[in-house]
């Protein structure tokens, strides 16, 4: 069967290159007759002898071509790639080392499973995928996750600097698409199992930054312009390759250069042995922005979205990384999840880290949960500075601002928790309370929104009842009360009127400025009511923040209990009255016309913006102005 088979192939091969033989017969003929079999033959004797020299000739003006034109423009143009091989194992990660997120790791553990078996899913009639787009806030991941992924496939694995595929030469970055892929599958079929068409991971970090969408009003691809040593190019042509590379009939036609040349001369027939497979995996911070065509089905077709990890994943995340520093035994686990919602991962590896820096300045062994909300405070609002000339006026009129917010959140929203209250300046705050649900809430509720309202108002409310004034301090309280409002009455629908506006740069119409005005002449009646029932307590905060500068939580929680214990008659819960706002149509009767002028409202900056849709999380409180 084997000399059946090469007789076969032989005789295509002849009947294949039969004109091309006849050809070169003639030339041959042609040439025996103009020249005589001997001149001939001395011609080839001579170009023989001359070989060596015209070799060397040639090699040195090639070499000098490409050094003087192709290794520049590779130089200036290469991309930031690192390879890791089954041989040679690099990243000395595991599923283990991934916390925080089991949905995500089963997913993971699910493609390298796949990965790892490529030939028996094929036989069952499954297509490999082709990649995966991580998509995700900045902080969440994303990059650990794919390289956990990489360690466990135990397959070729090359990482990419998205950004570094784009090329001050016109076209050169096409050619280093083509060049990476080529080497994947290089190495794909280098380490595949026998029998197999292997796999190779190709991660590419912050794949917007050529992955932008040609659509728009200028497209997000820029093809290049000339310049003064020719084409320059920007990212014209990456994107385009990379598409093809991915998904295309190339897929189907041979790429390596020997097996073409063998096709060519008929000895090797028949379709293309399946290609390895490359599997492309994006991490990018900006999904929105990226080109249909880069994620749609048979590409980047599987999305993981990598968000921020829920109370459990925080727990995992926190007690892993506890572990691996001195910290004290007895230290509020459940606090510090509560502390950290909305925190991606790198964040509470980052305070850990930083509150066993904290320990370490003080001469301590082990960091404290004290020193935790240290690095957090840090963190969030700066380093803490006291103001060593500061007037007991002063700092008394700071203690009484910062007591009526925490009176505020403490008696309304029992769903809540005071992290700290500190007099001690942070960053650009003269003081500061820091509120957070105990709870992560995925919904945002109309009594939840007026109770902060009600916080943020607190320090005015305190200023004039107990401290006879009002101070320019409360303007960012007063604005982000506005702000809240707003969003209550205009966007939210929570008002009086189902009309929900969506925030323009155009103004705000004036109905919704005088409900907005309506709701907070409410509340801030229903905040002093409050002030005066819990005067006690008020008194009781300032006093202590006065003698120590700062309070934790649990400090604060001692204080309201020692205040209600001692002031039985005044400790009773207080009960909000119902906010009533009146109808649009009133305002209209009363205004005995709808002014169709919206109104110019300057967006304010403000560090606690407005949820949307979902409710805000620890909003810290203080004299920022």
């Amino acid at each position: 069967m084997t000399a059946r088979g090469f007789v076969t192939t032989s005789a295509y091969v002849l009947e294949h290159n039969k004109r091309r033989l006849l050809i070169l017969l003639g030339v041959i003929a042609l040439a025996l007759f103009f020249w005589g079999i001997r001149t001939v033959f001395e011609g080839l004797a001579a170009l023989v002898g001359q070989a060596p020299g015209l070799v060397v000739t040639l090699l040195f003006y090639a070499f000098a071509m490409i050094v003087q034109f192709g290794a520049l423009m590779w130089f200036l143009s290469r991309p930031r790639t690192y390879t890791v091989t089954p041989d040679s194992p690099q990243i000395g990660l595991s599923f283990e080392n991934y916390r925080g997120q089991p949905d995500l790791l089963d997913h993971a553990k699910s493609l390298v499973r796949i990965l790892q078996g490529v030939q028996a899913f094929q036989q069952r009639g499954g297509e490999m995928p082709k990649g995966m787009l991580l998509a995700g806030a900045p902080g969440t991941g994303k990059t650990f996750l794919a390289g956990v992924m990489a360690a466990e496939a135990k397959l070729p694995f090359i990482y990419i600097d998205a950004s570094s595929l784009t090329s001050m030469w016109f076209g050169m970055d096409a050619l280093i698409v083509v060049s990476l892929f080529r080497k994947a599958r290089g190495l794909a079929r280098k380490y595949a199992s026998p029998g197999t068409p292997g796999a190779c991971i190709m991660f590419l970090d912050e794949l917007d930054s050529i992955g932008l969408s040609r659509g728009g009003v200028q497209g997000g691809q820029q093809q290049g312009m000339m310049g003064p040593m020719g084409m320059m190019g920007g990212r014209g042509f990456a994107l385009n390759t990379m598409l093809n590379q991915m998904d295309s009939l190339g897929q189907h036609v041979e790429d390596r250069m020997k097996y073409k040349l063998l096709r060519w001369l008929g000895i090797v027939r028949g379709p293309v042995a399946p290609k390895p497979v490359v599997f492309v995996i994006g991490a990018t911070n900006r999904p929105d922005v990226l080109d249909p065509a880069l994620v749609r089905p048979g590409r980047l077709d599987r999305r993981l979205n990598v968000y921020e990890p829920d109370g459990e994943g925080r727990r995992d995340i926190l007690q892993h990384y506890l572990k691996m520093k001195a910290h004290d035994p007895e230290i509020p686990v459940e606090l510090m999840v509560a502390d950290s919602i909305g925190w991606t991962p790198i964040e509470i590896k980052t305070v850990i880290n930083e509150a066993l820096i904290v320990s370490h300045d003080e001469g301590r062994e082990a960091l404290t949960y004290r020193d935790w909300l240290t690095a957090r405070d840090a963190r969030i609002l700066g380093i803490k500075q006291p103001i060593l000339s500061m007037s007991q006026h002063d700092k008394r009129t700071i203690a009484y601002h910062e007591a009526g917010h925490a009176i505020a959140s403490h008696y309304l929203n029992k769903e809540d928790r005071i992290q700290k209250a500190s007099i001690i300046r942070m960053g650009d705050a003269y003081g500061v309370v820091m509120p957070t649900p105990k709870l992560e809430r995925h919904q945002l509720h109309a009594q939840e929104l007026e109770n902060d309202i009600m916080v943020s108002l607190g320090s005015r409310a305190v200023e004039e009842l107990l401290l006879h004034t009002k101070t320019a301090n409360a303007s960012a309280d007063l604005r982000h009360a506005t702000d809240r409002a707003m969003a209550y009455v205009g966007n939210f629908g929570m008002g009086s009127t189902l009309l929900a506006f969506p925030p323009s740069a155009m103004g705000v119409a004036p109905q919704v400025l005088e409900l907005a005005d309506r709701l907070l002449e409410l509340l801030y009646e229903e905040t002093k009511r409050l002030m005066r029932e819990k005067e006690y307590a008020i008194h009781a905060v300032a006093n202590a923040l006065l003698e120590k500068g700062e309070l934790i939580g649990p400090e604060l929680d001692e204080i309201f209990a020692y205040a209600d214990e001692a002031n039985p008659e005044k400790a009773q819960p207080f009960e909000r009255k119902p906010v009533v706002l009146p109808k649009m149509s009133d305002l209209a009767q009363r205004n005995g016309h709808l002014p169709a002028t919206p109104v110019p409202v300057v967006p304010v900056q403000d560090p606690t913006p407005i949820p949307q849709p979902q409710p805000p999380g620890p909003l810290p409180r203080g004299m920022g102005d």
